[in-house]
């Protein structure tokens, strides 16, 4: 009575730790993270390299782009209007720009330093022969009515501005046309419109809002004849949370239902239904819990994966609803407890190498598995045998059925011939695997579809971006410093485009002049005047008095400069905004955009050339995360062996010289299906090493469960019960167009069902094998 009182006490305890768990993780709020780059190694490079990739990454992240193209301007317009007019709909979500401001108004502001910031052509004609090329052109704009010459040429009299506005309006991707944003790249007439987000991207409940508006737009400007190309962030979460839904579904739901039937099989009645149920039931809402209390949001995949959970907590269930029919229910704990201790320290230490990856949301899966399996063991202790006072008992059909199969087993102490053939195919996947080579790509974790990248790749090659992935950092104490070492850059980069090995580059010193450079600029317009101004004027038939008006004018204009401050005010400067990262006094740093396909060779010489500079990094942001990938992978790697060498401490320590009949199963189910993996595929990663470790930690249980009740047939029952709902959890996820979950699921699937093929094989000879049970 006192040990009945004790159980109910801590099923008690149990029930109200879970209720509080639950309740505060309800009262936190759910949230459901989408994004892929979560999975991603934490930044461990410099903190402004990782801030200039996050302000690269936010300026994508924050803008939702829409191309309309049609046959004709006219189409092409009115569909771009047709588009405003919808998305107005979402007034309060996003910011929605569409009407043009002429490129003449943009660079206005600088009508005022048309001396001092001069386009680079300008330069060059000024810094050869006195400037005479800049004076013959402009005598021909002069006397050409058609030149876009100022109507005021004693302002300008060499047309300086002229040239500097054709200059700042070429870099310009967009133009204006009947008041709309008009791509100029774009051989086909193609507006744009964008949308700049005011909420989180990776939010299901804004992508919700806005596919409800955008995707009935989509379909009626292609009903239209028009072509929509898209561009953002959003549309990436977007379609990697309907693919993770969607996956959740045939994982977790194919499970289930795979596990109800095999249930239904094995006990003729649905009410052991319910006793599995509850605990798998129980451990996922606990680790679901715990993971928002300890991550504050738990990432789609992650739920994903942890619907293979499922397969796995099952285990502990299965083992005592089939022991409980033939031993006595006071004692199916005690006789179950070292097995189930075992197989839970092997399951927790094989999830324990997820939490060592540097990878946010593969330590959530960790989390989520570990306390998943510990809630569903718990409640198996301490709930089920509460539950089941009242439950038929006597030996189960299906154990009988079962056992007799096994029973046809050789056993392998006994045949010397299956012993070599194992040893060799072991000998060989061994040496494949040794031979295997590693494939550390970044875009493993990549879930958008090929016809989604490509739209967007089309969007940003016409609106002139660079790589947001690849690019230089230059910075330093002061806006000055930075831009200076950004023209020193600048011939550098020019060499790289005349050699056709980058196609352009987009940095802020083309379009703002280090102080420096505009007093040269200054000098170089005085040392004109001087040169040519008599000759223009005489031209020009002016009076004394305009002469001298037009010099002061030109003197006071070149002693002004246009500062980093008076630049960002302007609308021209707002456009640029992406190239700044930092602009607080002491901690200036800009970007270089890097335009087109960069290749190995090209990346090895941008290292080369930022390398003896200081303030100038080339940062390489893919680049980097493939390095981390191949260091984790490494350590991954000396997990994997340290945590075969712990099991077998353990195992050794309980089963002495019999522990090889536990561990070589799973270890060659391992070998085996990572060599046939090899073969099939160009290379691993460090997924697949992951995977390799719920192997061995599920394959263990099998093993550890049929030594501590003497290879009970109801115990095979139950072994082949958990290992046929594993294989239904993990092996569907095989199945998944998420890279992540497919490398689990390729090596799982066969790992798990040559663990049980092999089982049997290792089982100690008898001369008449008797249920213990």
């Amino acid at each position: 009575m006192n040990g009945l009182y004790i159980n109910r006490l801590a099923a008690a305890i149990w029930l109200l730790l879970v209720a509080i768990l639950l309740f505060s993780a309800w009262r936190q709020g759910p949230v459901v993270d989408t994004s892929v780059m979560a999975l991603l190694p934490a930044d461990e490079q410099q903190p402004n390299i990782k801030r200039a990739t996050d302000h690269q990454a936010d300026a994508y992240a924050n803008s939702l782009l829409l191309v309309i193209r049609g046959q004709t301007a006219a189409e092409a317009a009115e569909g771009a209007r047709h588009a405003a007019e919808r998305l107005a709909a979402l007034a309060g979500l996003v910011n929605l720009t569409w009407h043009a401001q002429g490129a003449e108004a943009l660079v206005e502001d600088l009508y005022p330093y048309r001396f001092t910031v001069l386009s680079e052509t300008v330069r060059e004609r000024l810094q050869q022969e006195g400037g005479s090329a800049q004076y013959q052109l402009a005598l021909q704009r002069l006397f050409n009515p058609v030149s876009g010459f100022s109507q005021q040429p004693l302002e300008d009299p060499f047309s300086l501005f002229v040239d500097l506005a054709m200059a700042q309006q070429s870099k310009l991707p967009v133009g204006a046309d009947q008041g709309l944003l008009r791509l100029i790249a774009s051989e086909m007439p193609a507006y744009l419109v964008r949308l700049e987000l005011l909420d989180d991207p990776f939010s299901i409940s804004v992508q919700a809002r806005v596919n409800a508006v955008l995707n009935p737009l989509l379909d009626e400007l292609q009903q239209r004849g028009l072509s929509v190309y898209r561009s953002g962030l959003l549309l990436h979460a977007s379609a990697g949370a309907d693919q993770a839904r969607a996956e959740i579904s045939t994982i977790g739901l194919g499970s289930i239902l795979g596990i109800l039937l095999l249930i239904l099989w094995a006990f003729r009645s649905v009410v052991p239904i319910l006793h599995v149920m509850i605990p798998v039931a129980t451990g996922a809402l606990v680790a679901m819990a715990v993971t928002l209390l300890l991550f504050g949001r738990i990432h789609m995949i992650t739920i994903a994966f942890g619907a293979g959970l499922v397969g796995v907590a099952v285990d502990y269930a299965m083992h005592f609803l089939c022991e409980v029919r033939v031993v006595p229910r006071q004692q199916v704990i005690r006789r179950l407890l070292p097995g189930l201790v075992l197989g839970l320290m092997s399951s927790v230490l094989a999830y324990a190498g997820l939490a060592l990856a540097p990878f946010p949301g593969l330590r959530q899966m960790a989390i989520f598995s570990a306390v998943g399996l510990v809630a569903a063991w718990l409640t198996v202790l301490l709930w089920l045998p509460l539950l089941s006072t009242r439950r038929s008992t006597g030996p189960l059909p299906a154990a009988a059925t079962l056992d007799r199969w096994r029973m046809q087993y050789p056993y392998i102490t006994q045949s010397p011939r299956l012993a070599l053939v194992l040893i060799v195919l072991g000998v060989c996947s061994a040496a494949v695997v040794f031979q295997g080579s590693a494939r550390d790509q970044v875009a493993l974790l990549q879930t958008s579809s090929a016809d989604l990248l490509a739209e967007d790749r089309q969007v940003q090659s016409l609106l002139g971006n660079g790589s947001s992935t690849a690019f230089l950092l230059v910075s330093g104490d002061s806006f000055e410093q930075v831009l200076q070492t950004e023209e020193g850059l600048q011939a550098a980069l020019g060499s790289l485009i005349a050699d056709n090995q980058l196609q352009g580059y987009r940095a802020l010193s083309q379009v703002l002049p280090s102080l420096q450079r505009q007093e040269q600029n200054s000098q170089h317009v005085r040392a004109l005047y001087d040169a040519k101004w008599h000759s223009m004027a005489d031209l020009l038939n002016l009076s004394q008095r305009q002469r001298s008006a037009a010099l002061e004018s030109m003197y006071e204009s070149t002693r002004g400069r246009l500062t980093p401050q008076a630049w960002q005010a302007m609308t021209l400067g707002q456009t640029w905004t992406a190239n700044i990262v930092s602009s607080e006094p002491g901690d200036v740093a800009t970007v270089i955009q890097l335009q087109g396909r960069l290749s190995s060779e090209l990346k090895q010489q941008l290292m080369a050339l930022a390398e003896p500079l200081p303030n100038v990094v080339f940062v390489d942001s893919l680049g980097s995360m493939t390095e981390l990938l191949e260091r984790y992978r490494a350590e991954i790697s000396n997990w994997l062996l340290l945590a075969y060498a712990c099991v077998l401490v353990l195992l050794v320590l309980r089963y002495r010289f019999a522990s090889w009949r536990i561990l070589l199963p799973p270890l060659l189910a391992s070998l085996i299906s990572f060599a046939a993996f090899l073969l099939l595929h160009d290379g691993y990663n460090l997924f697949n090493l992951i995977a390799l470790m719920l192997v061995l930690g599920i394959g263990l249980d099998m093993g550890i469960f049929l030594n501590e009740t003497r290879e009970s047939a109801h115990t095979w029952l139950a072994v082949t019960l958990s290992s046929a709902s594993s294989l239904l959890a993990f092996g569907l996820l095989a199945l998944s167009q998420t890279p992540v979950l497919y490398h689990f699921g390729v090596i799982v699937l066969p790992g798990l069902l040559l663990t049980w093929l092999l089982a049997p094989l290792m089982r100690e000879f008898s001369t008449g094998e008797t249920d213990h049970g």
